[in-house]
């Protein structure tokens, strides 16, 4: 009798991608058996066979098979479903984290992923406020395995190799652990082989055996204009090599700080500072950002600590080919040392100060 996933869900089979996956969950969490109250066996049958609707209906292509069909193929033409064939784990990270203590399924099906190697590889680089904001071109070089050009990555002397018999040939390794429901199933590439199935009649003696080599590499990494801190650009077949697969490279930029220059997002911060007849009567200044020559209108009137906006004058918005705006504090610097006229005036501007006051006062 053909199942109904759909029923078994409680839902129409007209439901959409988001109500299949509220229907589950709620299922879940009524079904799991470190939460149900009821029979822990019909819980976990009745938790494998929701488990089995959702694998089903929340993929389009099996769900068009099931839809036209009435059954639906989960690997090598099997029409069983067993634990193997769930991937959808990341729906049961944060579904499950209150059953495994915040470890997510990981902790219980983290076994079923095959474990195979990661090839990318990262490399950080240093570079200044300044190459951020004109976009310049650095060179990286770092050290990475490539495949042995002598035997052609197969680790074999004239390329010559034997089914691997550890795992006959398949690549992988399979252990099973627990009883019952709680059974983790742990597929992990074949130490022997390394996941190829093969292994060399006799090692090659450049690489010894290994199919890789370690070389020195470079490349030139445009950095964006206004990129971010801790950006990512992505090589392709800059990675690691192992078994025939060559993984990415991320070059990973790191913004070093700019003295006197503080950056918030798109915006530029810095102060400039004038002197008290300056900012009572006002000034233009003329200072330079990076390489760019800036001019400041000071008004008459300004505060000590008050800021001026230069719109268009901070950091480059990355693809987008506008700026954000530079920010300049104002401070007012007071002279340590003052010559017999400096006092004198100074003096005089003081009296008249007070005068002023003095008559808004009565």
């Amino acid at each position: 009798m053909a199942k109904d996933y759909y029923a078994s869900l409680g839902v129409s089979k007209n439901a959409t991608p988001e109500e299949i996956k509220k229907a589950f969950r709620a299922l879940a969490i009524k079904y799991h058996p470190d939460s149900t109250k009821e029979d822990k066996k019909q819980a976990e049958e009745k938790f494998k066979e929701i488990s089995e609707a959702y694998e089903v209906l929340s993929d389009p292509d099996k769900r068009r098979m099931y839809d036209q069909t009435g059954s639906v193929e989960f690997g090598q033409g099997r029409s069983d479903f067993t634990w193997q064939d769930f991937s959808h784990f990341s729906d049961f990270d944060d579904l499950f984290s209150r059953f495994f203590g915040g470890g997510g399924v990981d902790d219980l099906f983290g076994g079923f992923r095959n474990q195979g190697p990661d090839l990318d590889l990262a490399v950080r680089v240093k570079v200044s406020l300044s190459d951020v904001y004109y976009g310049e071109t650095k060179t990286v070089k770092f050290r990475r395995n490539s495949v042995c050009q002598a035997c052609n990555g197969t680790g074999a002397k004239d390329g010559k190799v034997a089914t691997c018999r550890t795992c006959g040939g398949s690549g992988q390794q399979r252990y099973v652990q627990g009883q019952g429901f709680f059974k983790m199933v742990s597929v992990v590439t074949c130490k022997t082989c390394n996941g190829t199935g093969k292994v060399p009649i006799e090692q090659c003696p450049v690489c010894k055996g290994t199919g890789t080599i370690t070389i020195n590499d470079s490349v030139n990494v445009n950095i964006p204009k206004g990129a971010p801190d801790n950006v990512k650009i992505r090589f392709r077949g800059h990675g690691q090599s192992q078994n025939g697969r060559t993984g990415d490279l991320y070059v990973v930029i790191s913004i070093t700080e700019e003295p006197g220059i503080t950056r918030r997002g798109n915006d530029l911060y810095m102060q400039q500072e004038i002197s008290f007849p300056e900012a009572a009567l006002g000034t233009e200044i003329e200072f330079n950002l990076f390489k760019e020559k800036i001019l400041l209108k000071v008004p008459a009137g300004t505060q000590p600590g008050e800021s001026i906006r230069v719109k268009g004058a901070g950091m480059p918005i990355m693809n987008s080919g506008g700026k954000g705006d530079l920010h300049v504090r104002i401070m007012v610097s007071v002279p340590k040392r003052l010559s017999s006229r400096e006092k004198e005036l100074i003096s005089e501007l003081g009296q008249v100060t007070q005068k002023k006051h003095s008559w808004f006062s009565k």
